[in-house]
């Protein structure tokens, strides 16, 4: 794929990211905590999606549908690094099967970010409330 294609598709996922929690998962999510670990998918992802590249609660619009994330994830592995500011290793299917990465899409689908509000960390609003009064 050339890069006005990944383009397109990311831009496509951009524009359905709001509606992800609607699409259906095929995968096996257990399996694919398995994968998320063995690829090394959490050295930028996170733990549960929240590291450098954010895959939680929308945050990604790859993951809008299991088709777009496979097209993502395949259209990477003619070109490293395709766009200057991406740097994610090549998925081709020889390297990571489609079942195996709908495993990891199930995953990934599970994750949510959802932190306590600030008031319920009394050091992190006492932080906050000092820095307020400096100013």
């Amino acid at each position: 794929m050339n890069r006005c294609t990944v383009l397109f598709v990311v831009g496509l996922g951009a524009l359905g990211a709001t509606a992800w929690g609607q699409q259906a998962v095929s995968g096996d999510a257990e399996r694919g905590k398995e994968l998320y670990y063995t690829h090394g998918c959490y050295a930028c992802h996170g733990y549960q999606g929240v590291g450098r590249r954010q895959l939680v609660n929308s945050e990604s619009g790859i993951l809008t549908s299991e088709a777009l994330f496979l097209t993502y994830l395949r259209a990477r592995a003619d070109q490293n690094p395709m766009l200057p500011v991406q740097n994610m290793p090549n998925y081709p299917a020889a390297s990571l099967p489609d079942s195996d990465a709908l495993d990891i899409y199930a995953y990934i689908r599970t994750f949510r970010d959802d932190p306590p509000a600030v008031e319920d960390i009394p050091a992190l609003k006492a932080i906050l409330d000092a820095a307020e009064s400096r100013d």
